[in-house]
């Protein structure tokens, strides 16, 4: 992955591969504490988290993709960079979907009035 000043890009390859891999765990991370401080819309950090997770592959291959000239065509393995990416979405997806569910469930436990006899 060198970076090749005839093929610019947004940002070079592993730059931008490291900076997506940690803001898909950061995002959805400090969405959590984000929602636990507001009263109102606890709901928005987690669709802004999901949005960011779910379209970070997309998000990824526009910053990797080098300009080209119109009669240039891509390689062969110009799409492998987006490959750990699509890889880590579902996972990092379906860990914070049940942290959701595990916080909701004990939110609500906490909630309810206990019975004593």
């Amino acid at each position: 992955m060198e970076y090749n000043p005839h093929y610019p890009t947004i940002l070079p390859e592993f730059i931008a591969l490291s900076l997506v891999f940690v803001l898909n765990i950061l995002i959805p991370v400090s969405a959590i504490f984000a929602a636990r401080r507001l009263k109102r819309r606890r709901w928005l950090p987690h669709t802004t988290a999901f949005l960011w997770v779910f379209f970070s592959p997309l998000t990824l291959a526009i910053l990797t993709t080098p300009t080209m000239a119109p009669d240039e065509v891509g390689g062969p393995g110009d799409g492998f960079i987006v490959l750990p990416i699509l890889w880590e979405t579902p996972l990092v997806l379906v860990v914070y979907a049940i942290v959701l569910l595990g916080l909701h469930a004990k939110r609500q436990n906490v909630s309810a009035p206990h019975l004593s006899s």
